[in-house]
């Protein structure tokens, strides 16, 4: 499979991009769905933290009698049903959410993200940008009419063409070596610029 590639100013040129090499031919949407959590979850941070009853103030006295009051036994206030007491079993700083799937999984569920965007992917090339201007990539946007929707641009090691995109509304740029495959579900179109199909491709193969 092939797509088309355009030019800084919208206009096709002949040099077609053969991307057969990060598609497959039925998405597996099971290995796209266990990644997504996988990524969700490793962003995750992990600082929320709850005191146990060792943790909360007060509760040294003993609150009532041992027996004769005719209610449960009760040593301290600081206890879990108690107000004012405790968390039992409440998360705590040191959990670890990170999901990890093998390198074989991971790379099908990121062909699996890319097949389910076949036809909405395109290229470019021909980038005569020197330095990063917003207003060239908006323009290449606008006269592909892909805009409002979201778009991800995946550079060549070019961080000119990163730094260019990256203001813009609903536009996301990475490198080809920082892809993930939320970033390719997420987009409604996905941009290579020339060559970096080949590294993913070499990178997932």
């Amino acid at each position: 499979m092939v797509i088309k590639t355009f030019d800084l100013n919208g206009k096709q040129i002949d040099k077609n991009i053969d991307v057969s090499g990060i598609i497959v031919e039925k998405p597996n949407k099971q290995a796209i769905f266990e990644q997504v959590v996988a990524e969700n979850n490793g962003k995750r941070q992990a600082t929320v933290s709850t005191k146990t009853r060792a943790e909360v103030r007060g509760g040294g006295k003993k609150p009532r009698a041992q027996k004769h009051t005719g209610r449960a036994q009760l040593g301290s206030t600081r206890a879990s049903h108690c107000v004012g007491g405790g968390n039992a079993f409440g998360p705590k700083p040191n959990r670890n959410y990170c999901l990890y799937l093998n390198k074989k999984a991971a790379h099908l569920a990121l062909k699996s993200a890319f097949s389910e965007k076949q036809g909405s992917m395109f290229g470019i090339d021909n980038l005569s940008i020197e330095k990063p201007s917003t207003k060239k990539i908006l323009t290449f946007l606008e006269s592909l009419k892909l805009l409002p929707k979201k778009i991800l641009f995946i550079s060549n090691d070019n961080k000119t063409l990163i730094n260019s995109a990256k203001n813009i509304n609903r536009v996301c740029s990475k490198n080809w070596n920082q892809v993930s495959t939320k970033d390719v579900i997420h987009a409604d179109y996905v941009i290579f610029e020339n060559g970096s199909v080949e590294k993913i491709t070499n990178l997932i193969d």
